[in-house]
């Protein structure tokens, strides 16, 4: 395993490995609308990325709502372009 995270039981087995389980969350953040955030994490360099965006208030009925836009590069996420507070969880396997 190149980066990841094993973990032993006190008899010596293998009881937990990143590379075995099927995500592993990264990260959880919250963003403010019309504001953009880049946050780095190493450890999802070469590896397959999944990021989730949920708002937090119910989207307004009086004027448009946008979601961000997420974009993962190399082992950076940014978020950008939304009008409306959101958590973004980012995960990798």
């Amino acid at each position: 395993m190149a980066q990841g995270i094993q973990l032993f039981g006190a008899d010596g087995a293998l009881t937990y490995s990143s590379s075995d389980v099927t995500w592993n969350q990264v990260a959880f953040f919250r963003v403010s609308g019309n504001t953009s955030v880049t946050n780095s994490y190493p450890i999802i360099y070469g590896r397959e990325v999944l990021t989730l965006q949920l708002l937090i208030n119910a989207p307004p009925t009086d004027r448009r709502a946008v979601a961000h836009t997420v974009t993962v590069s190399g082992q950076d996420v940014s978020v950008s372009g939304g009008s409306e507070e959101a958590y973004i969880s980012v995960l990798f396997r």
